[in-house]
């Protein structure tokens, strides 16, 4: 079962990359880049050149009744490059479906927890084509972030279950000193995270759609959402210390205490990316590493209720 455990383990990489490629389109407004899907501009593989689109494209490819804006090389491959790794990944979630039933003599269920992956990136697959026909709607981008984060919890989940199988007759035992804790820090990160895409569609909206803030103006003109994320990031830094406080007394291993530092670690690192962003303007540079830090922060975190929670197998 080792080659299948690499094969999770490499669409669990390739997920996190997904993840960091559409920060990346959001942090540099590529979002349209590609006005039509799954083609860009009509074509399987984009122009290069405004010269190689008809002098009316803008009219052609209007969006949800706007008229798109003008052809960017970068934006446009951006987005393409943003696709084609999502597509990778969708191939690597159907191969690990496909190789699932190689192993139902271990778990004869495994081959439905493998479908139910690849029905949740299919469906991540359709709200990406509904995030460009809808013209970037805030709630549709939400939930593409929310499914993205679902999927990288779901394969995590996958990998714990076949490192369990591989490892059966070894007594794990639930952690219940520190399982509240990190249950409590998963629902805090979810709800941060929930927090974060609405400031961002917001700054999108006042900077771009309005053109009513700049990257001087944008802060003081954010409404009680922007606060609450930036004043939860600090409650959410309490309990992460208060955690490792108590992963320090009870850990015996060591393992989960070593985690809890490098979970700590992103969130100090995230938080001081998130002060840049605050007295910056939410520069597009700083914008992909708030989110993908995050995002790592929260594949540990995610990591360390899946140990703590002892084995998964009946």
């Amino acid at each position: 079962m080792d080659n299948f455990r690499r094969l999770i383990s490499l669409t669990i990489f390739m997920t996190y990359m997904v993840i960091l490629a559409g920060a990346i389109v959001r942090g540099t407004g590529a979002g349209l880049g590609c006005p039509d899907w799954p083609q860009c501009f009509g074509q399987w593989l984009p122009p290069v050149d405004i010269t190689e689109l008809p002098e009316n494209y803008k009219d052609i490819y209007k969006i949800d009744g706007k008229t798109i804006a003008d052809f960017d090389a970068f934006k446009t491959w951006t987005e393409y490059v943003n696709r084609l790794l999502g597509a990778l990944l969708g191939v690597m979630v159907l191969w690990t479906f496909i190789r699932s039933f190689k192993y139902t003599d271990k778990e004869s269920n495994l081959p439905w927890y493998c479908f139910g992956l690849l029905l949740l990136i299919m469906l991540q697959g359709g709200v990406g084509a509904l995030v460009v026909s809808s013209h970037l709607k805030p709630y549709v981008i939400t939930l593409h972030m929310i499914l993205a984060l679902c999927l990288l919890f779901g394969l995590q989940y996958l990998k714990k279950y076949c490192d369990d199988l591989d490892n059966f007759g070894i007594n794990f035992k639930e952690d219940k000193a520190n399982l509240p804790v990190t249950k409590l820090l998963i629902g805090m990160g979810v709800l941060q995270v929930f927090l974060g895409t609405q400031v961002r569609e917001q700054v999108d909206h006042l900077t771009r759609d309005t053109m009513t803030a700049t990257a001087d103006t944008v802060v003081s003109q954010l409404g009680w959402g922007f606060y609450l994320h930036r004043s939860f990031s600090l409650l959410f830094f309490g309990v992460t210390v208060w955690s490792l406080i108590r992963l320090y007394k009870h850990d015996i291993t060591g393992i989960a205490f070593k985690r809890g530092i490098l979970f700590l670690t992103l969130i100090i690192i995230n938080i001081g990316v998130g002060v840049g962003l605050n007295y910056a303007g939410f520069p597009a540079q700083l914008q992909p590493p708030h989110l993908f830090i995050g995002i790592l922060a929260m594949g540990v975190l995610f990591r360390q209720y899946l140990d703590q929670k002892g084995t998964l197998l009946n």
